[in-house]
């Protein structure tokens, strides 16, 4: 392997080269894991597979089951298992944003060679080695120029993986990152054998009845400030309870709730734990959600960030709409 690299952007090369020199590689999700990240995670052991390298893929909150048609999702696990080598953290833009493993596997962490590969502007570049985009769509576009990179040939199963974190990050190529680059790369990975309107269907559209439940819950308790310039609503461990449903049920409804007329700050608020509160903030008409997020230590992108906050969701609700209101109002 070749020397740790500080804290600098990293050319697709030198990525390759630390992929070709591996003996073991393991792709690491972030917590609550999404499409991007798993469809990042699931390439990079996929890339691993064809380099003829032993992989493994981690992840410290299981799959939606949503995520069941990808390739060896039902092989990820709460924690490394191979000897330190080279490890993958996909679609994070903090290394803590990969759950309690960071602590837990801190030794493990820090005997690995660790690139970092990511497209939020927020990254704060961890790794020994940092391919970071913010101008990609998706991470998952990132890992598909690492594939021509290492002059591997696109499959269905690769070109599936991918496909699926560009389309959900990109809402079904809608959001305002998508690039003719994104829209190039998507067209290769159909050609490859991605199903397309599949893909679409299972990540964007498709919702199971305790979902719709779910979502009933969380669309009654919306509300607005500024004359509907600020959406919000929050998703309570009740709900989860009465439901039947998990946190990433959830997943989806503040991108439904920002297409409110006149909205220009959406924000979902999940209760974690009784003193932990997760925020997503999406925004519109030139409103920049990080200046939101960051008030808390939070990152993203300037259309979609987020943030922890260490209080009940009733208080952070009361404190992220100050700030919001602020944002708006142009005062922050």
């Amino acid at each position: 392997m070749t020397a740790t690299l500080e804290r600098r952007e990293s050319s697709l090369s030198e990525v390759a080269d630390e992929f070709r020199a591996a003996r073991g590689i393991t792709a690491i999700c972030h917590e609550n894991p999404d499409a991007d990240t798993i469809g990042a995670a699931v390439a990079i052991a996929l890339i691993a597979e064809r380099l003829g390298v032993e992989s493994e893929i981690v992840s410290t909150d299981r799959p939606p089951p949503l995520f069941a048609f990808l390739p060896r999702i039902d092989d990820v696990q709460p924690r490394p298992r191979l000897e330190p080598d080279l490890a993958v953290v996909c679609d994070a833009a903090t290394l803590e944003r990969v759950g309690p493993i960071a602590v837990a596997e801190s030794d493990w962490l820090s005997r690995a060679q660790l690139v970092n590969i990511d497209h939020h502007v927020s990254n704060d570049r961890y790794g020994a080695l940092n391919l970071v985009d913010p101008a990609a769509a998706a991470t998952c576009e990132v890992v598909g120029r690492l594939v021509s990179e290492l002059g591997l040939e696109l499959d269905a199963e690769l070109a599936t993986a991918l496909l699926t974190g560009i389309v959900r990050d990109s809402h079904g190529f809608s959001d305002a990152a998508t690039s003719g680059d994104t829209l190039r790369m998507a067209a290769s990975l159909v050609d490859a054998g991605a199903p397309l309107a599949f893909i679409h269907r299972a990540v964007l559209a498709e919702l199971p009845y305790p979902t719709m439940a779910l979502w009933g819950r969380m669309l009654s308790a919306i509300g607005q400030r500024f004359d509907g310039r600020i959406v919000y609503t929050v998703l309570t461990r009740q709900m989860l309870e009465e439901t039947e449903t998990a946190q990433h049920d959830a997943d989806g409804v503040v991108e439904f709730m920002s297409t409110a007329k006149g909205a220009a700050v959406t924000l979902l608020l999940r209760e974690v734990g009784p003193e932990e509160t997760r925020v997503s903030i999406r925004t519109a008409d030139g409103v920049d959600a990080m200046r939101i997020a960051a008030a808390f230590g939070g990152g993203g992108h300037v259309r979609r960030a987020g943030c922890t906050i260490s209080r009940n969701v009733a208080t952070s609700l009361e404190e992220v709409l100050a700030v919001a209101s602020s944002v708006v109002a142009g005062k922050a």
